[in-house]
């Protein structure tokens, strides 16, 4: 698979539009000057196309339908399917926009051999999830259907592709299941409508101006949505389902040989068109002038500048393209860095800031300058990320920041290499979508390794230096500023912006000096401590370690991954231990120490320093405990537990740090309030826990109580001594081969013997019933979040009986609220019970609707809650949790995400861990009596919170769908 690192995380206009379409590496150019490389024994030049990789067995049928097949047994005893349409909403007709992906909806609302919801019903049957297991997507140019089914029975493996079979060529369109399925997608459109999407609305015709792709969102609009019918839908179903515009994708743990047969028999019997319509042509209109969009929104929660150049798309396929793909992977880390480092001083403009390149649609490229910044400051912001453009223009990057970068990009290949044989199905199922669809090369990441090692060393200053001179143009620029409607903050004028991109070129700047700290990460190591005493937990593979130091070491070797170490520490108390005063420093100011650095090093020098290696330690203080997640590769276990080490006896805070994390998150707080989705939340946690302080939500009132001594001086506390910390690793390692380092690093911490629980602040769950009702919100959609909660003994069995109860009754109101009803687009609903600070439960049910349809849903609701109280759910229903459950435990036992926190809970929480296998006596134990049983027991009307979220203004009554 494409293995190349992409930026930082994407900017608001690269993100909205990744949201319709496929984001692929920047198509590039061949080289000039062909060098060959030695690629499987041969010589090959830069011209020559990249092959498929040979691990995938690939054909056409007589009729056009093109397939891929690879066999891969991770995970075991699934496969994934794929359907991938050549077409979307750039297909559609005038009078059918939003069609293409209507029908994608009534792919699973009836077929030729399954009819009405059998489709769906059979899958959650097998024990498939709707959206997990079983799903699609339409974008401009394609819609992919997504399945995961088991391959144990190959029964289960013909009837899949049989239903593929069927979305390609055996759709009922039944007009019932239409006119009920617009309520779906209608609810669908209501459910997106936001200032994003109102911001997305106005910088789309502008961004592709002057082509189909202007006026060619997938959802279409309500009135499009509303006007649907089996006439036009066919018409685009037979237009564009075609073999000929079609790929079937199989990748899993099965026979290829037999997969193929299977293909060929099942899709070779689809008819080939003889007629058929073309691909319509839509270009994007080049232009010579810039175009400055400029969008405030009273519900925006930040402000952005983006500056984005418009390129047609080259070709990506041939071994030279691949090398240009790794030059601009090195200019985008070494300029990403560099904005990184601005981010971090103090007096930062940037409170994030981007350089990336995308291919959101087909014909084109965008290269963007993104940066967020505080509200007012977008011509800041602005001048900036010119200067900083024009740093590099002018003066290029160093040898220091190449070297770096060229470290990095070397070892994502080898991490890459290393995984080959763990690498899902799901990942090599949607890359072969991609090439399919998109012409992206996938010729395996053994010979992308090959060709990076070959040409990284060999890319120079001069070649990557000249790439940001032919991106950045003053012809196909758009310039796009958006930020909240603030009448203090207002953006700036055309005028004003045109300007500055005038006077950019022509100030003085001077070239950027890498400051590079060499020294040891960690100044004086300290002298460790050994293993005082050991026992194993054969059931479960685990090894306890208690350290001379006091803290507990739990080992779960295993083969899950080749290059992956997890490891969580937790420790009692957290910010339960802290006075009132200082809990805002206690509960916000930790992020600030991200921010601060380690030991010696400063954040920046710290990034430096840990080039090549692949670690990541987050420390957290929560409620009742304090702790920390760490994640990093075998090879760099040292280096990982010297951070440990760090984070436990050297954080660092020093003013200029402080202040920007105040200012950054200052930024971030000062619109907060706009969201109505996170008023909503914030709103119903003070209600609920009646204004606590403890429960407060983010927000500036308590920020401007953030003291940095205090940040301080509370993560000391709390870190000081490790001696009640439990440390749990998880993953690719030999605990003999391990056991010194952890001696040194995890036994080296203080240990003073201290032993501490937590305090008990009094925060329980309403009494009685109550509802809460909050405006805020410009669109017509209210929120729906119904909540209990109350005290309930804390065992392993509960925690099954509550979890297992909530996944039914979300299957039964999303059938209910959503397929009959069609009052919602989804229906989630969650239980949890925890041990601290007293045993205690809370189940949430939580939707979005139609402000009209608020009482009838909640009534509808209560009234399902009561009658499985009395006759409990269909026993079909359990039948289809169980097998879910058990389809699931399959994976979940190869997975060290899984074992990580199933381990810490277990032993946390008091619990027998050698349980955690012994898990099919719990879902045996699962029947309609028990589900009726823990309704009754959990789901208490009158001790229950009601909160609805409707819009500031009433909308007008809708026609009732």
């Amino acid at each position: 698979m494409t293995h190349q690192p992409s930026g930082r995380a994407r900017g608001l206009l690269l993100s909205m539009l990744s949201l319709f379409g496929t984001l692929v590496l920047g198509a590039p150019a061949a080289a000039d000057a062909p060098k060959p490389v030695d690629f499987d024994g041969a010589t090959v030049k830069l011209e020559v196309e990249l092959p498929l990789d040979p691990a995938v067995r690939t054909g056409k049928l007589d009729n056009g339908l093109t397939y891929f097949i690879r066999r891969n047994a991770e995970p075991e005893k699934r496969a994934e399917l794929r359907l991938a349409v050549n077409a979307g909403a750039l297909q559609e007709d005038a009078d059918q926009r939003g069609h293409a992906h209507f029908l994608e909806h009534m792919a699973f609302n009836g077929t030729r051999d399954l009819p009405k919801h059998e489709l769906v019903d059979y899958l959650q049957r097998i024990g498939m999830r709707f959206g997990a297991d079983l799903n699609a997507r339409t974008g401009f140019e394609e819609t992919v259907y997504m399945l995961t089914v088991p391959t144990d029975d190959p029964a289960l493996l013909d009837k899949s592709l049989m239903i593929l079979e069927n979305w390609a060529d055996g759709l009922s369109l039944d007009v019932d299941e239409i006119e009920k399925e617009k309520g779906v997608i209608v609810e669908e459109w209501r459910l997106g409508r936001g200032a994003f999407q109102r911001v997305f609305d106005k910088i789309l015709p502008q961004l592709f101006k002057g082509s189909l792709y202007a006026d060619r969102l997938p959802i279409g609009s309500r009135e499009s949505i509303e006007s649907a019918s089996r006439e036009k839908l066919m018409r685009f179903y037979r237009d564009w389902y075609r073999p000929d515009q079609m790929a079937v994708v199989a990748v899993g743990d099965f026979d290829p040989a037999a997969i193929e047969a299977k293909i060929k028999t099942t899709f070779g019997k689809i008819p080939k068109r003889e007629t058929t319509r073309p691909q319509p042509s839509a270009p994007v209109p080049g232009h010579a002038e810039t175009l400055v969009v400029l969008v405030q929104d009273p519900e925006l929660p930040i402000t952005q500048v983006s500056i984005n150049f418009k390129h047609p798309a080259p070709s990506d396929g041939a071994v030279g393209d691949y090398r240009l793909g790794l030059v601009k992977a090195l200019y985008h880390a070494m300029f990403n860095a560099r904005l990184a480092e601005i981010t971090q001083g103090a007096n930062s403009p940037f409170i994030g800031a981007e350089s990336g390149e995308g291919k959101f649609i087909r014909p084109l490229v965008i290269y963007s300058l993104d940066a967020v910044v505080r509200n007012g400051e977008t011509m800041k912001g602005l001048e900036r990320l010119m200067l900083e453009f024009e740093r590099v223009d002018r003066h290029g990057f160093t040898a220091t920041e190449l070297a770096r970068a060229k470290v990095d990009l070397l070892r994502g290949f080898e991490q890459g290499v290393r995984e080959k044989d763990k690498t899902p199905s799901q990942a090599y199922g949607d890359e072969y979508v991609r090439h399919f669809l998109n012409d992206e090369p996938a010729p395996g990441i053994e010979r992308e390794a090959v060709l990076a090692k070959r040409f990284v060393p060999e890319i120079t200053l001069d070649e990557i230096n000249k790439l940001g001179q032919k991106w950045i143009t003053p012809e196909n620029r758009v310039v796009v500023a958006v930020g909240p409607a603030n009448a203090d903050a207002p953006l700036p004028a055309r005028e004003d912006v045109m300007a500055l991109l005038e006077r950019g070129s022509k100030t003085e700047v001077a070239a950027y000096v890498d400051q590079v700290k060499d020294e040891p990460l960690v100044a004086k190591e300290p002298a460790g401590g050994k293993v005082v005493s050991e026992q194993k937990v054969a059931e479960i593979g685990v090894t306890e370690w208690k350290l001379a130091n006091g803290v507990r070491v739990l080992l779960k070797p295993t083969d899950f991954k080749n290059d992956e170490i997890r490891i969580q520490a937790w420790s009692p108390g957290g910010s339960s231990m802290v006075s009132d005063q200082d809990f805002p420093s206690a509960v916000l100011g930790v992020n600030a120490l991200a921010q601060g650095g380690l030991g010696n090093f400063n954040a920046t020098e710290l990034e430096k320093k840990l080039t090549g290696k692949v670690v990541q330690v987050r420390p957290f203080i929560g409620e009742l405990d304090e702790g920390l997640q760490a994640q990093g590769s075998p090879q760099d276990l040292e280096t990982l537990l010297q951070l440990i080490y760090l984070n436990f006896t050297a954080p660092r805070l020093d003013a200029e740090s402080f202040k920007n994390f105040y200012d950054r998150t200052s930024a971030f707080l000062a619109n907060r309030s706009n969201q109505p989705g996170q008023v909503f939340q914030d709103s119903m946690a003070k209600a609920v826990w009646q204004n606590h302080l403890r429960r407060q939500p983010p927000s500036l009132e308590l920020l401007a109580k953030v003291e940095a001594d205090k940040v301080l001086s509370t993560y000391r506390d709390r870190f000081s001594d490790a001696s009640d910390f439990t440390f749990l690793f998880v993953g690719n390692f030999d605990p003999a081969a391990i056991k010194p380092l952890v001696e040194r690093w995890i036994g080296g911490l203080p240990g003073t013997g201290r032993k501490e629980s937590f305090k008990d602040h009094g925060l329980r769950f309403p009494a009685k019933s109550e509802t809460f009702r909050f405006k805020k919100g410009l669109e017509p959609k209210s929120a729906v979040q119904l909540l209990f909660g109350g005290e309930a003994p804390y065992s392993r069995d509960q925690i099954y009986q509550l979890e297992s109860m909530a996944d039914a009754l979300q299957i039964h109101l999303v059938d209910l609220i959503r397929e009959e009803m069609g009052a919602t687009y989804g229906v989630a609903v969650h239980g949890a019970l925890d041990p601290d600070p007293v045993p205690s439960y809370q189940v949430v049910i939580w939707l979005a609707c139609a402000p009209d349809e608020v009482e009838q849903i909640v009534k509808t609701i209560k009234t399902e809650i009561e009658k499985w109280k009395k006759d409990g759910p269909d026993p079909a229903l359990i039948e289809k949790v169980k097998i879910t459950q058990r389809r699931e435990r399959e994976l979940d036992l190869r997975e060290n995400r899984f074992w990580a926190n199933a381990l810490e809970t277990y032993y946390s929480g008091g619990m027998d861990p050698r349980l955690i296998v012994q898990h099919e006596p719990l879902i045996d134990s699962l029947s309609v009596e028990s589900v009726k049983a823990t309704v009754s027991r959990y789901l208490n009307l009158d001790r229950s919170v009601l909160g609805v979220l409707d819009p500031e203004k009433a909308p007008e009554p809708e026609a009732k769908k």
